[in-house]
């Protein structure tokens, strides 16, 4: 809870403060590595990397969000060291492809377009290699970062096709939108892991909520499958629980808030006008007033409620 807060509301002097902490015992400290990363600077970098890579490899004893940390901060000699991490075991190759991510990598180009050209096509693959195919300069990658997840990706491993495809903008703004709502991604179960990064996704290309609930709105009025009404519904109330969480996704492009806690809970839940039904009278006719994930919404609803009240507290307190 307290590295939470210091994630959300600390700064720079916090992450030199508590970089001796998590030296000290690097395995025991890991909820410090996104201070870190967030707070840190590149001088903080490089002593991170002195302190905890041996041989040209990461520690086994420092966790591999390190790696993460250390590109997120624009440490560019990490380049390498990333890379040699990208074909390894499923968190380690993770936190080397979204480390890389903020890095030019233009040495790399070559050897990432060979590296996912190799793999693509495949069920199984390092799940977040394809976050780094914008590097390439191949405007030809949304189009068959798309079609590998619907014809052949495992939805247990297109986490970063998911995000991969977000990262290219407005070219694939609206494939994006299509996957979020398409069942053959699950695109925002949480049982794979997949949510989180849709919404990294949803935050880099600039999808707010209120958006996506008119896209919603607009979805549950022209298909009539309840199955395909209820997966549709239960995607938005995840992203919201996302959103409700002030969740941290490593991903610097999806670090800007696209939309206030008060602004959520006026458009979600204060109806307005001959159509304005509230999200909470959306899920009791969509799931029925007894399921439990109509009872979930009316949680969000109380969560979204304090949030809001906190939010205008902290503005009311920064304005003295």
């Amino acid at each position: 809870m307290a590295a939470e807060a210091v994630l959300r509301h600390g700064g720079r002097a916090d992450a030199e403060a508590l970089l001796p902490l998590f030296l000290s015992a690097p395995a025991a400290h890991e909820a410090l590595v996104p201070v870190l990363a967030r707070h840190g600077d590149l001088r903080l970098a490089e002593r991170l990397l002195e302190a905890t890579v041996d041989g040209g490899r990461l520690r086994e004893d420092v966790p591999s969000g390190v790696l993460h940390a250390v590109g997120q901060l624009g440490y560019t000699p990490a380049t390498p060291l990333l890379w040699e991490h990208v074909d390894d075991s499923h968190y380690v190759s993770r936190d080397a492809c979204l480390g890389l991510l903020h890095l030019p990598c233009e040495d790399l180009r070559g050897a990432i377009a060979e590296t996912l050209e190799k793999h693509e096509g495949s069920a199984l693959f390092p799940e977040f290699l394809p976050v780094l195919a914008p590097k390439t300069d191949d405007p030809s990658w949304p189009d068959r970062l798309v079609a590998w997840g619907e014809n052949h990706a495992s939805v247990d491993c297109n986490g970063g096709l998911i995000l991969g495809i977000s990262l290219f903008g407005d070219a694939a703004r609206s494939a994006f939108t299509r996957l979020l709502w398409s069942d053959r991604w699950e695109a925002c179960d949480t049982s794979t892991g997949s949510a989180l990064w849709t919404y990294a996704g949803t935050r880099v290309l600039g999808l707010g909520l209120p958006q996506l609930y008119a896209d919603l709105r607009a979805q549950l009025r022209t298909r009539t499958d309840p199955d395909v009404r209820w997966d549709a519904l239960r995607s938005l109330i995840t992203l919201l629980q996302l959103r409700c969480a002030d969740v941290w996704t490593g991903v610097a492009a999806a670090e800007a808030q696209p939309e206030s806690f008060d602004t959520l809970y006026s458009v979600l839940f204060t109806p307005t006008g001959e159509d304005g039904d509230t999200l909470t009278e959306v899920a009791d006719r969509v799931f029925g007033s007894d399921d439990p994930l109509a009872d979930k919404v009316r949680n969000l609803e109380d969560a979204l409620r304090a949030a809001a009240a906190h939010e205008w507290a902290l503005r009311a307190a920064a304005s003295r």
